[in-house]
């Protein structure tokens, strides 16, 4: 759940995120401050830490065949 709280919000209420992660407030509050998150006590409201997108392109060897075939019908 919380790593769907975390691709689905920027900001979100110390309730509801303590309500989606099945925790009391407190606990929630600690749990998410310590993956990042910023608490805003006034309003009350948890400025979710984003985590940096990982891409991994895959080679395919296929793809690389095909690509070396026509590179080589270049050349020739």
């Amino acid at each position: 759940m919380f790593q769907l709280l975390l691709s689905a919000y920027s900001t979100r209420g110390i309730q509801d995120t303590a309500l989606f992660l099945g925790m009391n407030e407190d606990d929630a509050t600690n749990y998410v401050v310590q993956q990042g998150w910023v608490v805003d006590p006034d309003s009350r409201m948890l400025t979710v830490k984003k985590q940096p997108v990982k891409t991994e392109q895959k080679l395919d060897s296929s793809k690389l065949h095909r690509l070396t075939e026509y590179v080589f019908h270049l050349e020739h």
